[in-house]
């Protein structure tokens, strides 16, 4: 009995110890898909900062175009933050980074840092382009080969015939997946930090300091490739950008913004307001 009883104090001791981490945790930190992200800014007691889900997209895509702000591009999948008043379920603010593209093939290597891959050309392809190039080269390759496909009998699946072509077919296949993944891997991306947006009546609380400094944190800790980060954002809002997060006015736009940008600038020009592109490397 005595053994039971000391076995009952240690599991409520553990049990308490346990929750007191928890909330430790969660006042200091964002648990955000397994990652563990110190908070800079405080929020809000009710504030919680969670990962979007599909269900948030539709959502914030009506307020961004309420707001004649850019409703492109918003997914779940480009790190998107959403911060979240916990009493009634309420979205109060957003902010995600998506990729721009990868860094083009006539891009001077000298242009590169190694270091943290700055790259000062801003001549960019997707990663849908640098599949087909991969794919012409593939065909190209295909086109060379000497080898005949079997036919008549020889194109029985039994044939050793058949069963050399198939091979080599598996063999191409395979060969085109690991050129692709080199290719991608060689070049580094440029990112955009987009939708960085809280609704008024909470603005002035932190929550986007919070937010930008959150997704940022999670840029790096994810290991994603490249670490510039381009924002475009109204000339009056750049001295934030820059003393929190050392942004800078970036006059060479990646062409993956450049629509974006000429769009947003006759849109703030009615406004009186002037739309400007910042870049930080993180």
């Amino acid at each position: 009995p005595i053994m039971h009883s000391n076995r009952s104090h240690d599991l409520r001791y553990c049990r308490s110890i346990f929750f007191e981490l928890a909330i430790l945790i969660e006042l200091l930190a964002v648990i955000n898909n397994g990652i563990i992200l110190i908070n800079a800014f405080p929020l809000p007691q009710q504030i919680r900062i969670r990962s979007g889900f599909p269900d948030d997209e539709i959502a914030i895509a009506l307020v961004m175009a309420k707001e004649l702000m850019n409703p492109l591009g918003i997914s779940h999948k480009n790190n998107l933050l959403i911060a979240e008043d916990t009493q009634t379920g309420k979205r109060v603010g957003w902010a995600q980074i998506r990729s721009l593209g990868y860094a083009g093939v006539t891009t001077d290597p000298s242009k590169f840092d190694d270091e943290n891959n700055s790259i000062i050309r801003r001549d960019l392809q997707s990663k849908l382009s640098i599949e087909e190039d991969v794919d012409e080269e593939m065909w190209q390759e295909f086109e060379d080969d000497l080898t005949d496909f079997p036919n008549g009998l020889a194109s029985l699946p039994w044939t050793e015939e058949y069963r050399e072509a198939s091979q080599a077919a598996i063999d191409r296949l395979q060969r085109r997946e690991r050129m692709l993944e080199l290719e991608l891997a060689a070049r580094p991306q440029l990112w955009e930090l987009s939708l960085v947006y809280v609704i008024p009546e909470w603005r002035r609380m932190g929550i986007g300091s919070a937010l930008v400094d959150q997704v940022l944190k999670r840029h790096v800790a994810t290991k994603q490739r490249g670490r510039d980060v381009y924002a475009l954002t109204l000339g009056s809002t750049i001295s934030w950008y820059e003393t929190q997060f050392g942004f800078a006015k970036e006059d060479q736009v990646p062409n993956a913004m450049a629509v974006e940008l000429n769009v947003g600038k006759a849109i703030t020009n009615i406004m009186g307001e002037e739309l400007v592109c910042i870049r930080t490397t993180i």
